[in-house]
């Protein structure tokens, strides 16, 4: 089983360890909406067929961990979403980096009447195992990236923004409906180690007050 990042003290070979951490939000759409990188490109209208299934046996997916962290003042969130320019696309082999469906950590849980949220290290350096490199860089600023959703228990929309925000903001990346299978692509601003413990960081949230869904991430490019 791939093993996810271990600086909290958790033996590496632990079988409970998940790349997926919590933190927790000061308040829930108090940010407004994100703004440059972080902004959403339009949404796939119609269900996207077999988009979210893989061929072949099941993708490498790291692991997840889960760290709860108090969320700081929520006026600061609102320069946290937004990123300063200019930066520069850099273009990497299209990768899945999440894929709730074979990570061992299940769906995303409704989140909706909460303000905890998921943060997932997409520049750490040993994000993946078996020797595949990581071509996203810890000090990424913003990634381009196909965010799928499946299997959703209930309605619900996804929220992506940088992993440091305080507050989980009212912009969703990605909505749907019950069942449904359905992708939209997103430049997404990111956390960087200049502001903490993050690595190219980038948080998710079921806003969905019911149902648990399915969440894959595909990430082609970064901003520097």
């Amino acid at each position: 089983m791939p093993t996810g990042r271990h600086s909290k003290g958790r033996a590496a070979d632990d079988q409970g360890l998940t790349r997926r951490r919590f933190l927790r939000a000061a308040g829930v759409g108090t940010a407004g909406a994100m703004v440059a990188a972080g902004a959403v490109v339009g949404q796939a209208g119609a269900q996207v067929e077999g988009a979210a299934v893989p061929g072949g046996s099941a993708p490498k997916i790291p692991a997840r961990r889960d760290v709860v962290r108090a969320g700081g003042q929520a006026a600061a969130a609102v320069q946290a979403l937004a990123v300063s320019g200019p930066l520069s696309l850099h273009t990497i082999s299209p990768q899945r980096y999440l894929d709730t469906r074979f990570d061992g950590g299940g769906p995303f849980p409704p989140q909706g009447g909460g303000t905890e949220f998921f943060i997932f290290d997409f520049g750490d350096p040993d994000y993946f195992t078996g020797g595949v490199a990581n071509e996203v860089p810890p000090e990424a600023r913003a990634l381009a990236c196909n965010l799928t959703v499946t299997g959703g228990t209930s309605g619900g929309n996804l929220r992506a923004f940088p992993g440091n925000s305080d507050v989980i903001p009212l912009v969703s990346s990605v909505n749907w409906v019950a069942g449904q299978t359905v992708a939209n692509f997103a430049i997404v601003a990111a956390a960087t180690p200049n502001e903490g413990d993050f690595q190219a960081s980038v948080g998710l949230f079921n806003a969905s007050t019911r149902g648990s869904v399915h969440v894959i991430v595909d990430i082609s490019g970064y901003f520097l």
